[in-house]
């Protein structure tokens, strides 16, 4: 698959999304810009199964010396199942990146994304960053019949103690050791 974006040629490798990044060596310190749309396979999310629109990326690119900046916008949907009727949800995802590329990258201990040649692997920094923008549970919106069902049941009384609610008798084991911490020094 290659397509022009205007000033970066981006090709589909074997499942892995490239981003042509050659213009910025010759030109460095020069934004360019880029258009590209990743597939990401479905994952596994808290035991859930979460799958994926295409992921829309777009903004710019710049190359200084051996690193390049990648700054733009990630757009798109998560669909997983409404965490209280298990009907299916989706979750629109919008997030604004700024990201580095070196070609001396650690990825596991470095903040930023390893490089070979003039080229940008796409996938694992679109993973990564769809991954932490994905909400914890789905919600089908505020139609879900479960929802409703279950709020009288959660706004009845409250069967949890709040503060000053706590009878005298209950039993805490580190009370001690606040006793000890607020206790002044010693001199020896």
């Amino acid at each position: 698959m290659r397509r022009l974006y205007e000033n970066s040629v981006i090709r589909q490798e074997k499942s892995t999304m490239i981003l042509d990044v050659s213009k910025g060596f010759v030109s460095q310190e020069t934004a360019f810009p880029f258009e590209a749309v990743v597939e990401l396979p479905p994952q596994d999310v808290c035991g859930e199964t979460v799958s994926f629109d295409p992921v829309a990326l777009s903004g710019k690119y710049t190359v200084y010396e051996d690193a390049v900046i990648l700054e733009g916008e990630l757009k798109t949907v998560a669909h997983g199942a409404c965490s209280v009727c298990m009907e299916p949800a989706s979750a629109p995802i919008e997030v604004a990146f700024s990201e580095r590329f070196r070609k001396d990258a650690n990825e596991e201990e470095d903040e930023c994304f390893l490089y070979e040649g003039k080229k940008l692997p796409l996938d694992h920094m679109v993973l990564t960053l769809t991954l932490l923008n994905t909400p914890m549970r789905f919600d089908c919106g505020t139609g879900c019949t479960a929802a409703v069902e279950l709020k009288p049941w959660n706004e009845a009384e409250k069967v949890w103690a709040e503060d000053g609610d706590e009878p005298q008798d209950t039993y805490r084991p580190f009370e001690g050791l606040k006793d000890l911490l607020d206790q002044e020094p010693r001199e020896q």
